[in-house]
């Protein structure tokens, strides 16, 4: 049976963590080493993780001193010794047969990566979104075949990966930054020959105030995600592959480079400046990116808020999400329609 390492970075996250662990703890497979990296968590986190220690034989606890998100999981690859890796975010939790099923999946396909959907869980949960692909299911390609996998979350939470093949492609994940599933997950897909993709929601990703995204550190968002992108485009440029993926690359700098980091700055009433900024950064480095095939191939909701977002009609998508959270509340709390 294949021994399945999970590596849970820690921070300052004592009302989550149990949840977090426990679903880890109670998966229908059981032949996993659970790896809690302590982050120099400033609260109770690191007595806990001791705790949970002495409860599971299958748990390793590091203490380190705090080096960030990014740090934590290269510290707990270091450690790891299982067949394969998965990590898993301290505020966030797994279906409780999340291992069991993408780990079928690996080992019947070899794969070298199982790509999952995963869904946010909001405060109180007024609603959740799933994140998803139109890619095809349960069979195996490299993205040579199906180039759009490039163009799928950036996310390291929702893929399982071979430790043998993390290990050969020498990356690391970068220190000290926001953002390093960006600047690192698109190098591991690009260099993969087996990847799958099972389309089920096996991973609960928690949406709270103090997140990246709640941030008002505009700043670092900027330089942060300009960086790890740019990154992204070195190693095509260098892999010789920019050219092969000319279109994939484009999308992912508008979606992560624009698109997304813009519609943050709105629903937490950012500085223009930074709108602009990001705008400026994006069609620097492709100029024709309004009419990139993905880009096109929006629809619903997306498609009106790139609409109203190259208009400027920043007051307008403020509404629209205000409406739709509105909307959410009645239908949690009344079971409106």
């Amino acid at each position: 049976m294949a021994l399945v390492s999970i590596i849970v970075p820690i921070y300052n996250v004592e009302q989550y963590l149990d949840e977090c662990v426990e679903s880890i703890r109670n998966q229908s497979y059981e032949r996993l080493e659970i790896i809690l990296v302590d982050d120099g968590s400033p609260d109770g986190c690191g007595q806990m993780c001791e705790e949970y220690a002495k409860k599971d034989e299958r748990i390793v606890v590091i203490h380190k001193e705090n080096g960030g998100l990014g740090d934590a999981r290269n510290a707990g690859i270091k450690q790891a010794h299982g067949d394969y890796l998965l990590f898993v975010d301290s505020d966030d939790y797994l279906h409780p047969k999340a291992v069991e099923k993408i780990l079928y999946t690996a080992e019947k396909e070899r794969a070298d990566i199982v790509i999952f959907d995963y869904a946010t869980v909001e405060p109180e949960n007024s609603r959740s979104d799933r994140f998803t692909t139109s890619i095809r299911e349960k069979r195996v390609f490299s993205p040579k075949r199906e180039k759009r996998v490039i163009t799928c979350s950036c996310s390291a939470v929702n893929k399982l990966y071979r430790r043998g093949f993390w290990k050969a492609s020498g990356l690391e994940f970068p220190t000290g930054r926001y953002y390093e599933d960006l600047g690192t997950i698109p190098k591991l897909l690009a260099i993969s020959e087996r990847i799958v993709y099972r389309k089920e929601v096996l991973y609960y990703y928690r949406m709270r105030e103090g997140s990246i995204m709640h941030t008002s550190n505009f700043k670092k968002n900027y330089e942060d995600r300009t960086r790890m992108i740019d990154g992204v485009l070195k190693f095509y440029k260098e892999q010789g592959l920019f050219e092969a993926y000319h279109d994939e690359l484009e999308y992912l700098v508008f979606e992560n480079g624009y698109f997304t980091p813009s519609r943050e700055i709105i629903l937490n009433r950012g500085s223009k400046k930074y709108l602009k900024k990001f705008r400026e950064y994006a069609y620097h480095r492709f100029v024709n990116i309004d009419q990139n095939k993905y880009v096109l191939e929006l629809t619903g909701k997306e498609k009106i808020l790139w609409m109203l977002l190259k208009k400027k009609m920043y007051g307008a998508m403020l509404l629209l999400s205000y409406a739709r959270r509105a909307k959410d509340f009645v239908v949690t709390k009344f079971g409106g329609k």
